[in-house]
């Protein structure tokens, strides 16, 4: 439903490895987010690449919270290369440093209440900071860490703080899968959020825990590259042997009539 009540048409999707993508570029994931935050309904929004659909292929519980998602985008040059590939149409690639400034400039303006969820306290702290400093409308409804037992009591607790504080827009940075999972067991009971986002490392780079690439690489799908050398030790596994593995169970996927695990 858009800001003037009418109900605004699904979004265009294709299904790639079992996966649901939507078919969306920045200009349409940013007018879809602003009509959400007016919305009657809480939004999930959840985005793939290569370590998604990895994960996805091989955790079917990680992949049905993708399915319950009301909309997925691709964030990751390796799915972009791979829906070339297989001659599937799938949208403009999105990634959260590029278009996440333009939509917390729709939340300062609208007064929306932002709540992160994830990293440790001194990061939330930081990106608190972050936030004030540089969308200073804004309103922080809060943050809490996501070094929690995501069941009982404590769940119990986190879950409350957040109803509390009145919050809109929810930020989730727990890393794949576990951000997308606890969502998805949460999401019922979160009322008052309008739109939640699955916002993985956002908040490092945001705060400049982990810098990004120059732009010739971040505009030519290189950006993982230059993660790789800033965190070899970190990274080497998803990239190396990740990517090649991916392109392979999309291969095998499209022309052989190969499942994603059950």
């Amino acid at each position: 439903m858009n800001g003037d009540g009418v109900v605004a048409a699904p979004l265009p999707s294709v299904e790639m490895m079992g996966v649901r993508i939507h078919r969306v570029n920045r200009e349409t994931l940013l007018a879809w987010l602003g009509d959400a935050l007016v919305g009657e309904a809480c939004r999930f929004v959840a985005n793939v690449n290569a370590h998604a659909m990895n994960l996805a292929w091989v955790r079917p519980s990680f992949r049905q919270a993708l399915n319950c998602a009301d909309l997925v985008f691709v964030d990751g040059y390796g799915v972009v290369l791979a829906a070339r590939l297989l001659r599937l149409e799938i949208g403009e690639r999105l990634t959260f440093a590029d278009w996440m400034p333009d939509f917390l400039r729709v939340c300062a303006t609208r007064k929306a209440a932002l709540f992160f969820l994830g990293d440790t306290d001194e990061v939330g702290a930081a990106f608190a900071a972050w936030v004030r400093a540089h969308y200073p409308g804004i309103v922080w409804a809060g943050h809490h860490h996501g070094f929690f037992v995501r069941s009982g009591a404590e769940n119990e607790r986190v879950v409350a703080a957040i109803n509390a504080s009145g919050a809109q827009v929810l930020l989730v940075g727990m890393s794949m899968p576990i951000q997308e999972e606890w969502f998805v067991a949460n999401r019922h009971r979160l009322p008052g959020v309008r739109v939640a986002l699955m916002s993985g490392g956002y908040a490092r780079i945001a705060t400049g825990r982990i810098p990004r690439g120059p732009r010739w690489m971040t505009d030519h799908g290189l950006e993982w590259l230059y993660r790789f050398f800033q965190q070899p030790r970190y990274t080497w596994r998803r990239y190396w042997l990740g990517n090649p593995l991916f392109l392979m169970r999309a291969v095998a996927w499209r022309y052989f009539a190969v499942s994603p695990r059950d």
